[in-house]
Order: structure tokens, then C-alpha cells, then sequence
């Protein structure tokens, strides 16, 4: 088998192969938008097995289905931090990456990662482009209120993007400037309305919903979660059935603290933020919902906000719904609500 490590960037790559023997071939800069220098490069290995090695980036689906065109190559990406871990050097630079990448395939010590399938990169592209959607809305809505407030304007109606509230912005008597900020950033809120419902009938279309019913229809038994966020989390996890335990599960979505550890001691610090952003950003979002119906969830936040603030207490009540959900899917059971204990009543006197 020949051992091929590619340093995968946006614009180019570096690509280098080795062979059983540990005989190294010389390297090339691959430039994407002249992708046949990547198969010059494969050409005289024939049909001989490959194995190219790539880190999982933003393009490395990509990269998979390109050279998921050849049958004599087996793709496989690999999980960036744990590459750095075990090839951690002084020096780094492209040809390192892709000569570590090369040696530990051929020592078959790759610490593999998954990849979303087509349907999963395809609900993954929709409701991330929903959300930055509906953010970019937020946006404009948010210009308009600081509009209103630098020239003094109380606002009537508690939501002045609903229709009485915008009957009331078009006939306020404002400068030729504030107005033009105003009207203009009603038409954006209008654009961004129509995209997103758009992208509603794409996400929610039957097809789609077919392969995700049942799974959809568990996670919205979770207090707070709608179909967005069941599908959001769907997305993001992929192949929810990979992970071993509720940990993992926290551990890919970055809830999970950083921790140091030396003899006896441990030091935990911020969460690592190292999973999809969209998963913590939606999970943290519907996280008071949970407190504001689930009692263990309310305790648990409480606890964490009086000791280190309400930012901190959202995310581990995020961090737990996420693992009930997860145990609701694994277990195919819906949520379940704490028992209802019988009062104890004490007889006075």
C-alpha cells in the first residue's frame, strides 16, 4: 500500500506518499484550482492501493468525494487536534504535516474522523444557513431599535416589527437620515423574512423529513426543543450512534471544561469550544426554556449561577440536555419528567 498524507488548506495542499517500506516519494504543492496536478502526482501508482490521510477541515468532505472517484484510494480524514497531539514538533510547516500524516498511516495509528454523509452535509448547510439568516435579521432589527433610541423614541408596542408596530415606524416624523436607516432596514428584515421562508420549505420538506421522523419526534418531547432545534442537533451530531457514552457526546459539542491535571491535583477552565459552534450556540439558546420547566434543570442552574454567574449555569444546563437527548435517542424513549414525590405531612401539637 502507498501511504499518502495531504496538509489540506482552502487554496492548496501539500500532498507526499510513502510506500510499506517506509520510502519516501518527493512532495508537491497541489493548487485546487488546478486539481489534475493532484492526480499527476497519483498517476505512477497505477493500481496499486493508496491510503491518502487528510485533516477534517472545512473542505474535507470535498477532498473525500474527489478522490472517491478512483477506487484504488481509500480517503480518510483524520481528527486535527489529536494529529497535533501525537506529532506534536518544534517545527511545523506543510511538508511536516503531510510526511506525519504518511507515517502514521503506515503505522496504522490514525486517529480517524467521522464525516457527515450527503444528507447530513446537506441538513448541516440548511440549518446553519437558516440560523445566520435569522442572525443577520436580528441584526437589522437591532439597528433600527438603536435608531429609535438615539433620538429618544419610546417605543408603543413591545414588538415594533409586528404589524401595528410597523404601521407606527412608517409614520413617526423622524430625520431625512434616521429615516432612511429606518426603511431601509425594514427592507432587509422583509429580504431576510422571504429567504428564511425559503429555507423553511427546503428543511421541512416530507422527503427530508422521512429519514428523521422518528428521531425528530423523540426530541421534541425535551422541554424547550422545537423541530429547528431537533434537527439542528441531528445535523450536527451526525451518526449520533458513534459516541460510547454521554461524555463523548459533551466532549465532541465543546461543553466540556479543559482541565489540567498534575499528581494529585486538578484544574478545570473554560469549556473547550471545540465542537460545531451551531450545536452549543442553539443549545444554550433553548437552555432557559429547560430551567423554566424541568425542576433539576432549574436546580442545577441556580446552583451555577449564584456560585460563577448565568453564562456559566446555561451552558451546563445546555451541556445536560444534550446528554438527555442523546440517552433519548440511544434508548428510543421520550423525555421523562423527575417522579412527583408525595408531600410528607407532619402532624402539629
Amino acid at each position: 500500500m502507498i501511504h499518502i498524507g495531504i496538509d489540506l488548506h482552502h487554496k492548496n495542499s501539500y500532498i507526499r506518499a510513502m510506500d510499506d517500506d517506509g520510502v519516501l516519494y518527493d512532495g508537491k504543492r497541489i493548487y485546487h484550482n488546478h486539481i489534475e496536478t493532484l492526480w499527476q502526482y497519483l498517476a505512477p501508482f497505477g493500481m496499486e492501493k493508496k491510503r491518502v490521510v487528510f485533516e477534517a477541515t472545512a473542505n474535507a468532505r470535498w477532498l473525500e468525494r474527489l478522490l472517491g472517484q478512483d477506487p484504488t484510494i481509500e480517503p480518510v480524514a483524520v481528527t486535527p487536534h489529536k494529529v497535533r497531539i501525537i506529532a506534536e514538533t518544534v517545527a511545523k510547516t506543510d511538508q511536516i504535516d503531510a510526511f506525519v500524516l504518511a507515517s502514521l498511516s503506515k503505522m496504522d495509528a490514525l486517529p480517524r474522523a467521522w464525516l457527515p454523509d450527503a444528507a447530513v452535509e446537506e441538513l448541516r448547510e440548511l440549518t446553519r444557513h437558516r440560523t445566520a439568516l435569522v442572525r443577520l435579521r436580528t441584526q437589522a432589527k437591532n439597528r433600527i431599535n438603536g435608531a429609535l433610541v438615539r433620538q429618544g423614541m419610546l417605543r408603543p408596542y413591545g414588538d415594533v416589527f409586528g404589524s401595528q408596530g410597523r404601521q407606527w415606524l412608517g409614520q413617526i416624523d423622524l430625520p431625512a437620515v434616521i429615516r432612511g436607516q429606518v426603511d431601509d432596514g425594514l427592507a432587509l428584515i422583509d429580504a431576510y423574512e422571504v429567504q428564511i421562508a425559503r429555507v423553511d420549505r427546503l428543511l421541512y420538506q416530507p422527503a427530508r423529513s422521512d429519514r428523521w421522523r422518528e428521531d425528530v419526534a423523540l426530541l421534541m418531547t425535551m422541554p424547550g426543543w422545537g423541530r429547528l432545534t431537533a434537527l439542528t442537533v441531528l445535523a450536527e451530531l451526525g451518526d449520533y450512534r458513534r459516541f460510547r457514552s454521554r461524555g463523548a457526546v459533551s466532549g465532541f459539542a465543546g461543553l466540556v471544561p479543559r482541565s489540567k491535571r498534575s499528581d494529585q491535583s486538578c484544574r478545570y477552565g473554560k469549556i473547550s469550544k471545540r465542537g460545531p459552534t451551531a450545536l452549543r450556540r442553539i443549545l444554550v439558546e433553548v437552555s432557559l426554556h429547560g430551567v423554566r420547566q424541568v425542576p433539576r434543570y432549574e436546580r442545577l442552574y441556580a446552583r451555577l449561577k449564584a456560585a460563577r454567574g448565568s453564562n456559566v449555569g446555561k451552558v451546563a444546563v445546555a451541556r445536560q440536555m444534550l446528554e438527555d437527548g442523546w440517552m433519548m435517542l440511544m434508548k428510543r424513549e421520550p423525555f421523562r419528567f423527575e417522579p412527583v414525590q408525595a408531600e410528607t405531612l407532619t402532624r402539629v401539637g
